[in-house]
């Protein structure tokens, strides 16, 4: 799989700060390229535009905390991190990134270049769609966390979990797709190379 650097700024889409708008029905928050608007289960990242697979969608912005603070904390806090390192998390805040829910099919990934986590398209994405990712690929063999799934897709786990308990062939899937970071691999107590 190609690398593409988000520098490139005809591979990125850009990103703005989140603008509210107030609607009758909705708070709806908008981005360039995506909108934070009502999903299956909450609110959720949809496309405001198409996506080509492998395309950069937004850089996933926030503070970088240490694994401690996600421990004291818990709850909704510890929810929406992501792992950004070995003992580190990122703090999405209110930014798009603690919009980005999960599914056992996801559409996109997270990738991590320069210290900076992305999100990219695993495939083509419509205007429209919702943008997920597979959240046991952020997910470290030294993670414990455990949520309920409610992805309600064909492929429905039930429950997602850490990476290295995924059945083997879906967990070389993700890494051949490079849907799967770096420093996530590193946690694994088995190689799944494809």
């Amino acid at each position: 799989m190609q690398q593409h650097d988000a520098r490139n700024s005809h591979e990125v889409a850009r990103s703005h700060p989140i603008r509210i708008h107030r609607s009758s029905s909705s708070l709806v928050r908008s981005l360039t390229s995506l909108i934070v608007a009502p999903v299956r289960n909450g609110l959720g990242l949809r496309a405001a535009v198409g996506f080509r697979p492998n395309r950069t969608i937004i850089k996933i912005v926030g503070r970088v905390v240490d694994a401690g603070i996600l421990w004291d904390r818990g709850g909704t806090f510890a929810d929406n991190c992501f792992r950004f390192g070995p003992e580190t998390y990122l703090d999405p805040g209110n930014e798009a990134g603690r919009y980005l829910n999960h599914s056992c099919e996801p559409n996109a990934g997270i990738r991590k270049n320069r210290n900076q986590l992305f999100l990219f398209a695993a495939r083509a994405i419509s205007r429209g769609d919702e943008i997920a990712i597979d959240y046991s690929t952020i997910l470290g063999d030294d993670d414990i966390w455990t949520m309920t799934c409610q992805c309600g897709g064909r492929s429905c786990r039930g429950t997602i979990r850490r990476f290295g308990t995924l059945p083997l062939d879906l967990k070389r899937d993700y890494v051949r797709r490079g849907l799967v970071p770096k420093y996530i691999l590193a946690t694994l107590r088995r190689n799944v190379s494809p």
